[in-house]
C-alpha cells in the first residue's frame, strides 16, 4: 500500500483564493474508493499506487476544466513494499519515539 501525498496550485486565475480548484479536485478523489486526509498544505492518500496515480491526474485536470491554464502539481509518494503501513501508524511510531 501507499501513501502519496499531493498538493495540487492553479496559477494565474483570477485572485489568490484556491480553495474552489481545491474542491474540485477533492470532488474526483471522493468519487473513487480511496482513503483520504485534507490537510492545510496538500492531501494524503492511500491505497493501490496505480489508482492513486490514476486519480492524482485527474485531480490535476479538473484544475484545467476550472478555467485556470496552468497547474503546478507536487507529488510525495511511499511506496513500502516489506509491510502496509497507515499514515497513523507512521505518526504514532514517531511519537512513541518522540521522548525516549
Amino acid at each position: 500500500m501507499a501513501i502519496v501525498e499531493v498538493s495540487i496550485v492553479p496559477i494565474g486565475g483570477a485572485g489568490t483564493s484556491l480553495s474552489e480548484h481545491v474542491a474540485r479536485a477533492l470532488r474526483v478523489l471522493e468519487e473513487s474508493s480511496l482513503r483520504y486526509e485534507l490537510t492545510a498544505m496538500g492531501t494524503i492518500i492511500t491505497g493501490d499506487l496505480d489508482e492513486i496515480m490514476i486519480i492524482v491526474r485527474k485531480m490535476h485536470e479538473s484544475c484545467f476544466e476550472g478555467g485556470t491554464s496552468r497547474v503546478l502539481t507536487t507529488v510525495k509518494i511511499d511506496d513500502r513494499r516489506d509491510r502496509a503501513a497507515t499514515p497513523e501508524e507512521k505518526v504514532k511510531s514517531v511519537r512513541e519515539k518522540l521522548y525516549r
